[in-house]
């Protein structure tokens, strides 16, 4: 059983800790979100070269693991959660992933979901019935990536609006 979304965004009590370390160095959280975006940006770009190159679940699982990490550590646990399942389709320990709409619907009201994140959306979850087939697992961390990218933009767009500056 895969557990559930959470509804937020951002964890807020873990990224209050880090942004109250900003009392000895005002610039001291924003740098680590920059610092974040950054690397989400160039492990979504590895992560897309792995699943049109070489294919290597073990290299997805590891990169998944990796940008979940960071993202907890920051609080972004939406991104966290995509990555999670990420990392267990690469080991293959899971076979599914939810859909897009189904996802996104966990989100408060109050957070705006542009129509071009639903323009994409799967329609329903896609199980992989061959332990074997390495493509179905292949094929289920590419939508998982794509909800990654999405999980993404909203944490980036709801960090521009508490650090008043387009991040």
């Amino acid at each position: 059983m895969i557990d559930t979304i959470p509804s937020e965004v951002i964890n807020w009590n873990i990224l209050n800790e880090i942004i109250s370390m900003d009392e000895d160095d005002p610039e001291f959280s924003k740098s680590l979100i920059t610092q974040y975006i950054d690397q989400a940006i160039t492990t979504f770009g590895q992560m897309d070269e792995h699943l049109v190159g070489d294919k290597d679940l073990k290299e997805l699982d590891s990169l998944g693991h990796f940008l979940k990490g960071s993202s907890a550590a920051l609080g972004l646990q939406r991104i966290a959660w995509v990555c999670e399942r990420i990392q267990n389709l690469g080991r293959k320990s899971e076979n599914v992933f939810p859909n897009r709409i189904e996802l996104l619907s966990t989100l408060p009201s109050t957070i705006g979901v542009d129509a071009g994140d639903l323009s994409e959306s799967n329609d329903g979850q896609e199980t992989v019935e061959n332990s074997n087939g390495d493509e179905l697992y292949l094929n289920l961390i590419r939508q998982a990536l794509s909800q990654a990218r999405i999980e993404f933009k909203l944490a980036r767009k709801e960090l521009s609006h508490y650090y008043k500056t387009e991040l």
